[in-house]
């Protein structure tokens, strides 16, 4: 009878200590709980404001703001550093001066000290040329997916790098602003992979169109692929086997019109006349070939 008294005091003595250890466990839980939610809140909100101001120095064309908001060691998933990455974009603007960007954030996953965020990606913008000697003025149009790769430095989040998922742009002049024309290709192939490109377009039946399909690695400065136009059938749909690249370089499908229009003059006698051009890219990410990947057959079990 004493010894389960004893053991009735020793639990009673033991039992509030383990009572306020978990009580002490819980709060501490609660209040670690709460600073990672207050953390993470002020990291999505630092992030935000990160692509606000990016997005307000990018559409004022200022590249001596836009730098710093970059890593030095920055590099995006075509292969191009922080140099190679600002001149290509000073170099576009100086062919398209009133080109304005949108940037839509999709999602941002934060670990630690690193974040990547997924955006949708517009933007659009004028250039002025002559076609047939006359003025005519040129539309840019581009939409994007990819994902934007951050780091935290002293409490700062910088751009560190980018990972490209898709990417269509195109460049009308003339009729073709008002034309439907698509380009399809998949938006992945291994290195050296033979895909389909096809160009379609929606143009009033009388309307005389010459194209041409071919591909362009990523390089800098770019290059222009050089390919010979050719009449459209009246399917008014063109297609062309192209054969990735082997130089581990993502790459563009591109496609190239020139539309022409006739003009009655009077009743024996009539002009043709350069309408339009046009220029549809969409981007083929080229996955490099693995020479360090090996399957092993398995032996099969020798006859009794």
């Amino acid at each position: 009878m004493r010894k389960i008294i004893l053991l009735l005091i020793m639990a009673l003595t033991i039992a509030p200590s383990v009572f306020v250890q978990a009580d002490a466990s819980l709060i501490s839980d609660r209040a670690y709980r709460s600073e990672q939610k207050r953390e993470f809140k002020q990291n999505i909100k630092q992030i935000e404001e990160l692509f606000k101001i990016h997005n307000e120095f990018a559409n004022a064309h200022d590249i001596k703001r836009l730098k710093p908001l970059y890593t030095d060691t920055y590099i995006n998933s075509d292969g191009f550093n922080k140099d190679v990455y600002f001149k290509s974009i000073e170099s576009t603007w100086e062919s398209c001066e009133d080109l304005t960007y949108t940037t839509d954030i999709i999602s941002v996953d934060i670990n630690g000290n690193y974040a990547s965020v997924q955006v949708e990606e517009t933007a659009t913008g004028t250039i002025m040329d002559s076609l047939d000697f006359m003025p005519v003025t040129g539309e840019i149009h581009s939409k994007s997916k990819g994902i934007y790769h951050l780091i935290k430095i002293n409490d700062r989040w910088f751009i560190s790098g980018e990972t490209a998922i898709s990417d269509e742009s195109s460049l009308l002049y003339g009729d073709a602003r008002f034309m439907n024309i698509e380009i399809q290709a998949p938006s992945q192939v291994n290195a050296g992979e033979t895909y389909t490109t096809t160009l379609k377009i929606d143009a009033d039946p009388s309307t005389f169109i010459l194209g041409s399909i071919d591909h362009d690695v990523m390089t800098y400065p770019s290059s222009t692929p050089k390919n010979e136009l050719r009449a459209i059938p009246q399917s008014q749909t063109l297609e062309r086997l192209i054969k990735a690249n082997t130089q581990n370089l993502n790459e563009y499908a591109v496609a190239s019109l020139a539309i022409s229009k006739v003009k009655l003059l009077d009743k024996d006698n009539f002009r043709i006349y350069m309408a339009g051009l046009a220029c549809v890219m969409k981007r083929v990410n080229v996955v490099p070939k693995n020479n360090y990947i090996e399957i092993k057959e398995e032996k099969s079990e020798s006859k009794k």
